[in-house]
């Protein structure tokens, strides 16, 4: 990575998934750009010592947390000891495409080098099987990023493991990720950034491999799968209610993120759901009617157990 100064910084939190992360970074060295380093930061127990020594061998930072914070607090903690102007934010489970990091900074040293407001991702291929992922990750791809243009808001929300990367000076200012979400927090990140002015750059090749397979262990499985329909749907009242402001601007997306909190709301049981979105402010009455409608399919679908 030699001894220029750092300009970009991979940051990549992790938890009990030692082999996942050992292929993820071996990713990493193949997309790397000029004048970078590599953040791991350990959520779970201390490495074993083959981890230890393979972080050593690429010249990779590792960072322990006390254990449990969850992911959004651990890349918050990477992006503290971040040296780089720009973060770049991988999932211990994932893969990076060769040569993608390098064509973002291409981009950024092309056309934004004096930008702050600016974030981007790109298109991610699902994998279920190992074998796969590291021959698409392997697979030489021309990437083109381009600003999204559209007014839409959802096609500007991404999650943090697509190739996720944004300004050092624009996390610090949305003051990082909510680490009281513990699922969707890359939905309410995506919103604050574009609460505060910010340009989304998107690139539309494949740049990131997406494991969705099994994890082996409970304690390495996805986050999303460790909480009930009720936890769940406290974390998408957080985001429509305090990302209203932002989501006014855009109905569709509005109505979108609605959906997943009225789905857990119904599964969970009770009222609650129905009875906020009956006093939610900015809702058209035909909105609200479709979005009631919804819930009330999902309740009936709750009380017979076919959920």
């Amino acid at each position: 990575m030699g001894n220029a100064r750092v300009k970009y910084s991979v940051i990549i939190p992790t938890y009990n998934r030692e082999p996942l992360l050992a292929e993820a970074l071996q990713s990493v060295q193949d997309a790397l750009p000029d004048c970078s380093e590599v953040i791991v930061v350990n959520d779970g127990p201390a490495f074993e010592q083959p981890t230890r020594d393979l972080m050593a061998t690429l010249g990779a930072i590792s960072v322990k947390t006390k254990g449990g914070l969850g992911a959004g607090a651990a890349r918050n903690i990477g992006a503290d000891h971040a040296r780089g102007q720009w973060l770049l934010f991988l999932d211990d489970d994932d893969l990076i495409a060769i040569g993608y990091w390098q064509a973002v900074a291409r981009y950024i040293e092309a056309h934004l080098q004096s930008a702050t407001l600016a974030y981007g991702f790109c298109q991610a291929s699902p994998q279920s099987d190992r074998a796969e992922m590291q021959r698409v990750a392997a697979a030489r791809t021309s990437f083109h990023i381009q600003p999204h243009e559209t007014a839409s808001l959802k096609p500007k929300l991404a999650g943090l493991g697509v190739g996720f990367w944004v300004s050092k000076a624009l996390f610090q200012m949305v003051g990082g990720i909510n680490t009281e979400l513990r699922t969707n927090e890359d939905t309410d990140f995506c919103l604050k950034l574009l609460s505060a002015g910010a340009r989304c750059h998107h690139t539309p090749a494949h740049g990131a491999v997406i494991f969705q397979g099994d994890h082996g262990t409970d304690a390495a499985s996805s986050t999303t799968k460790r909480y009930g329909p009720a936890q769940r749907a406290r974390y998408f009242k957080h985001i429509v209610d305090t990302q209203a402001e932002i989501l006014a601007t855009d109905s569709t997306a509005e109505a979108w993120l609605w959906k997943p909190y009225l789905k857990m709301a119904a599964r969970s049981g009770g009222m609650e759901g129905y009875h906020h979105l009956r006093t939610a402010k900015g809702l058209t009455v035909r909105r609200k009617r479709l979005l009631a409608t919804y819930w009330a399919g999902w309740r009936i679908l709750a009380s017979l157990d076919l959920r």
